[in-house]
């Protein structure tokens, strides 16, 4: 997995949302203001990918029309297909494009969240480690106790001794050395990463550690607590849903072939945004949001075009 935060969109997201954090000092803000951006940056390839799909809508009854007539004739009814293209001026792979590059995108991010919530968890761990009780406040968000942790019933507050060497393994490239030192050398008692230079294994004293996390736990009385209760993986799935099910309607060809899609897509966002950080739910959930309201409008504006060029033509 380590492709999905080692690579230039994923550092470019990172450096972005630090830059951003730096400004705002809030990292959900952060994460909403640079998917804002990142979906204006894009609309110009939405609105070709709408126009390309209306289209696609419009001509859709001669494209019937032709694959009945040529039926039995493959060749011939490709031709024809390709003339009507030409002639109204139809780019059927043109509107895929926004799709094509979502995905990267939706990794990129999920890559760069992973990178940040190492970070900021070594970071908390270290500060709780060194300052005491004056550093045990930990990152809420709503209702959410760690944002740096799944919103999950079944996820904990915190990481367990193994993720949190999991974390600073897979990520060791963007943890700061001194971070890594401090981990690595804070004393004999109260050591939190231990590496054996002749295997070249990376550990942690399971005891130090868990006394650590369960005192920060208890003193935001969030002992027994669980770290969320999944309201934002649901409500990636619905606005997902949502999202495809208006896309799709406008497309009779796409309604068809989609529907397995429409089902599958919002239940796998579910379970990826259960397993992640709240962070990146964040990122996705306002995705979602954005696509959403965007697809409305758009909608709205066009049927208002149609409407009124309904009236010109009656007119004349």
């Amino acid at each position: 997995m380590d492709f999905l935060n080692n690579n230039l969109i994923s550092d470019f997201f990172l450096i972005v949302l630090k830059w951003v954090y730096s400004i705002i000092h809030d990292y959900s803000i952060a994460i909403i203001v640079v998917t804002i951006l990142l979906r204006v940056v894009m609309l110009p390839l939405d609105l070709r990918q709408k126009k390309s799909a209306r289209k696609m809508a419009f001509i859709q009854p001669q494209l019937e029309s032709l694959k009945k007539r040529y039926a039995g004739n493959p060749q011939q009814l490709n031709k024809h297909m390709q003339q009507l293209y030409r002639k109204e001026g139809v780019k059927p792979l043109a509107g895929c494009l926004p799709m094509l590059l979502t995905l990267p995108i939706f990794f990129a991010f999920f890559g760069a969240m992973r990178v940040l919530a190492a970070q900021e968890t070594v970071s908390f761990i270290l500060n709780a480690q060194n300052l005491g009780e004056s550093a045990y406040a930990l990152p809420r968000w709503l209702w959410v106790n760690n944002f740096w942790q799944p919103d999950s019933g079944f996820s904990a507050i915190l990481p367990s001794a193994t993720e949190f060497v999991s974390f600073v393994q897979s990520n060791a490239t963007y943890i700061t050395p001194q971070s890594m030192h401090m981990l690595a050398n804070a004393g004999p008692n109260v050591s939190l990463l231990n590496f054996d230079y002749v295997n070249g294994v990376l550990s942690t004293s399971v005891p130090g550690y868990d006394s650590l996390t369960s005192t920060i736990i208890a003193a935001n009385n969030l002992t027994g607590y669980n770290n969320g209760w999944f309201m934002l993986p649901v409500i990636a799935g619905v606005t997902l849903f949502l999202q495809q099910k208006l896309t799709m309607g406008q497309n009779p060809q796409t309604a068809q072939q989609g529907k397995f899609m429409l089902w599958f897509v919002p239940i796998f966002s579910v379970y990826i945004c259960a397993i992640s950080n709240a962070a990146f739910s964040v990122y996705w959930v306002m995705a979602n949001l954005y696509a959403l309201a965007q697809a409305l409008v758009l909608n709205y504006i066009y049927k208002k075009r149609d409407q009124k060029a309904k009236g010109i033509i009656e007119e004349a």
